[in-house]
């Protein structure tokens, strides 16, 4: 119930409540002060006492109330029929009923209400008809009546044409929701100048009048949510100075214009969800004073456009919160533990591949841009982490700033060429691996350093300009990377903002490409040695190679096909999940850069080694003096452990050419001959 109190306090006449003792209750009724609850009734009562004040037939069988049903009751002031299967009312059904003011008739099968069938409700204030089945609905019989307070005509069948309201001088709230009106017509509510909550929820409105709500001085609450409007006139608020609560979300609008609520000074709490409001002023609704709540489509609107409103809805995008930029503690101990481990892990890369003078100089060229690339999405985290520390508890004062400003949009430049520069990398290596390994009889020239460094210069030279491309196409907007508090334009979360076809060009053409080509070649050069091998049993070094082939393409699945299908399901324009975009931003985007070190630096045979020899045996070795009578035997195994491998590469390239058995491979995951070497 909507409006003001003065309807609960009103003083009323309910009769004789005593009265009624003297008479015989009929069968399956009771009396409670003078009002009768009957049940398993298919008509009206006949023998209840005429002192009766109020009937009670809720979910009886009722099919038809007749002219003379309630004749003899003429006391009555509430009358419940609701959820019965009422079909027709009898013109003058309720001629004797000058007293009622309540009249419950919801939920039945009701099809039209004509003049007559209201005749003599001349003190009614309630008139309940929803979840009926009409069609037509004329309250002519009610015409100037000082007592009609509220009408529910919700989930009907009614449209504009079908609805008469005559003049209804004290008509306060009108229930309209679920009917079938196509428009608001200047006429449809010019008789009711004392409405102050009107309802039309989820019909098929798609145009209004300009003067529509020209009569509405009053109106306090106005819902026009679910419906079908593209455009509202420019002035249809105009009249309603007094609104306090306006509900237009979940409508096709194309573009809403600020100016359409300048009429609206008292306006307290707005609704418009599902509506795209991309190109208004930042802190547009600062100037609504008065405004408590706000729904937008999306969290960044709240942040951008109404910092000062109190209460705004949505809460978070699944990343973000209202106080901080990382909201939720597990995202806050995520972003700092991923950023510490990729900045560690290839840091460790880095120093290895420039200190290991033995090395594969062409796969090292390429691990260290890598590495380097790697370290950037690292350093991306670590600055996000840090913003997040800084805006804490305070978020939603910065987050407009923050998210248009220089700092954000170069962050997300940064993040955007590591991501792009480490898939084009890996692809490239991968072409590379796939040449060499699949195809080893067409006696392919190996990568050459000055060709692999040339290639790097390429890539990171691609990476760039894919970067800062939107950069400079939108430089009067920092938007493309600015549409959250983590500065990085999945758009999953709202998959048509600024930019948006070159995200999609980006994520469903370079990454969805380069993702088919690794899976591809790995697939391939997996079948390719495992052809030339299956005649032989399995070793330990073929089950750890067949293990690292696994992890390669696991990983790179792992971290673009969620993404790559979301951003389809997002484009389809199903919703996705906040908390599913917050475990895509923070934990599946950073996992190519901090699991990459593993597969192609910690894992091998050589590094293993070298750790052995360096700093890890100087350790082992002097706790192994420390406790040695305790730890002979452990001592013992470990000085004899002996990493062995099979390098695929070699056993193949023999059969091509015995020259290139010292021609550096980039697939080089083992070196057996080095190992050979040294042990001779």
């Amino acid at each position: 119930m909507h409006g003001n109190w003065d309807w609960f306090t009103k003083e009323r006449d309910w009769g004789n409540i005593e009265n009624c003792g003297t008479f015989d209750t009929p069968t399956k009724c009771i009396y409670y002060a003078c009002r009768a609850t009957c049940a398993n009734y298919t008509d009206v009562p006949e023998n209840l006492s005429p002192n009766v004040t109020a009937i009670f037939l809720s979910d009886n069988s009722l099919t038809h109330l007749s002219r003379d049903a309630l004749s003899r009751y003429p006391e009555i002031r509430l009358l419940y029929l609701d959820n019965n299967n009422i079909v027709k009312l009898d013109k003058g059904a309720f001629t004797y009923q000058s007293k009622l003011f309540w009249l419950i008739l919801t939920n039945n099968s009701i099809s039209e209400v004509l003049p007559g069938h209201l005749t003599g409700l001349n003190n009614l204030e309630t008139l309940l008809l929803d979840k009926n089945k009409i069609v037509t609905a004329d309250f002519s019989d009610l015409e100037d009546s000082a007592a009609v307070y509220l009408i529910n005509l919700s989930k009907n069948m009614l449209t504009t044409s079908a609805l008469r309201l005559p003049r209804l001088p004290v008509l306060t709230e009108i229930l309209l929701d679920g009917n079938y009106f196509e428009s608001i017509t200047e006429d449809l509510f010019a008789g009711c100048p004392a409405l102050k909550s009107l309802s039309m929820e989820d019909n098929s409105i798609s145009s209004i009048d300009e003067n529509a709500f020209r009569n509405l001085q009053q109106l306090v609450e106005l819902n026009l949510a679910y419906n079908r409007i593209v455009t509202m006139p420019p002035n249809v608020f105009q009249p309603l100075s007094n609104l306090l609560k306006l509900l237009i979300g979940y409508n096709p609008i194309v573009e809403l214009s600020m100016a359409l609520f300048n009429p609206l000074i008292n306006l307290r709490s707005l609704s418009i969800e599902d509506i795209n409001m991309d190109d208004i002023d930042e802190n547009a609704f600062n100037a609504f004073s008065r405004l408590d709540f706000v729904y937008f489509k999306k969290f960044h609107y709240c942040m951008t456009y109404a910092p000062k409103v109190q209460k705004c809805r949505p809460t978070s995008d699944g990343v973000s919160s209202m106080s901080h930029l990382l909201g939720k503690p597990l995202l806050r101990a995520a972003v700092w533990s991923i950023s510490c481990v990729t900045c560690l892990s290839n840091s460790l890369v880095l120093w290895w591949r420039f200190t290991a003078r033995d090395e594969n100089r062409v796969l090292s060229i390429i691990i260290r841009n890598l590495a380097v690339s790697d370290m950037l999405m690292g350093i991306y985290l670590f600055i996000i982490a840090v913003e997040d520390a800084r805006f804490r508890d305070n978020y939603k004062e910065e987050a407009s700033t923050w998210m248009s400003s220089w700092v954000c949009t170069l962050l997300g430049a940064l993040a955007m060429t590591s991501s792009e520069v480490s898939m084009l990398i890996l692809s490239c290596m991968s072409v590379e691996r796939f040449i060499l390994i699949a195809a080893p009889l067409k006696c392919h020239r190996a990568m050459t350093s000055q060709a692999a460094s040339s290639s790097m210069v390429v890539i990171w030279i691609i990476g760039l300009i894919i970067a800062l491309a939107p950069v400079i196409h939108w430089r009067s907007s920092t938007r493309f990377y600015g549409v959250n508090g983590m500065c990085f334009p999945l758009h999953i979360d709202d998959p048509y903002l600024i930019g948006w076809e070159y995200s999609a060009f980006i994520f469903l053409g370079l990454n969805l490409i380069g993702l088919m080509i690794i899976g591809y070649v790995y697939v391939a050069m997996f079948a390719s040695i495992w052809r030339t091998r299956r005649a032989t049993p399995l070793s330990v070094g073929d089950s750890e190679f067949a293990l690292r082939f696994f992890l390669i393409v696991l990983t790179d699945a792992a971290c673009w096909a969620p993404i790559i299908a979301l951003k389809i399901r997002a484009m389809m324009k199903y919703p996705v999940p906040p908390d599913l975009h917050a475990w895509i931003v923070i934990f599946i985007l950073p996992v190519n850069s901090a699991i990459n070190p593993l597969l192609y630096t910690f894992t091998t045979p050589k590094f293993r080694e070298r750790l052995n020899e360096g700093w890890f045996g100087k350790v082992r070795s002097y706790l192994s003096k420390k406790c040695s009578r305790q730890d002979s035997q452990v001592s013992d195994i470990s000085n004899k452990t002996v990493i062995t491998d099979k390098n695929a590469i070699q056993l193949i390239w023999n059969e091509c050419d015995d020259d290139r058995l010292n021609t550096p491979s980039l697939f080089d995951f083992n070196d057996e001959n080095d190992r050979a070497e040294r042990q001779d």
